[in-house]
């Protein structure tokens, strides 16, 4: 089922696509889960020109391939390395996006449930809680 579609029919235990989690990060984890941290800076992509799409956690590996690039040019294929790094990263940072939109829309399924239950621990885990 598509994500408008689910908005329409079930707006109560679909994530909203443009708002924050309305969970604690470390709800239903026993360890802490890593932060995930820019390591580009603001300024540096500013000067490489960066698009702003491409402004995400793997900005520095693309700022690294750009580097190589430009080094090895008109011979870019030496940059494989640098190249499948930087898909790599852009893959697992897909992967992180996709698992935390599942664990909301259970977590959201999950506080709908207790809700129609009557159950007193519903808005457990929530931000405002």
């Amino acid at each position: 089922m598509g994500h408008v579609w689910s908005e329409y029919v079930a707006p109560e235990t679909t994530p909203l696509r443009d708002k924050p989690s309305q969970f604690e990060p470390h709800f239903g984890f026993t360890t802490e889960r890593r932060e995930k941290k820019m390591i580009a800076s603001l300024a540096e992509m500013e000067s490489a020109k960066v698009p702003l799409d491409a402004r995400d956690f793997c900005a520095h590996m693309l700022l690294n391939l750009r580097g190589c690039i430009r080094e090895h040019f008109p011979f870019s294929y030496h940059c494989h390395h640098e190249r499948e790094e930087y898909y790599e990263c852009q893959y697992h940072d897909y992967l992180d996006r996709m698992k935390d939109y599942e664990r909301e829309k259970r977590l959201l399924t999950r506080r709908h449930q207790l809700r129609q239950k009557g159950a007193s621990n519903a808005e457990e885990g929530t931000v405002g809680a």
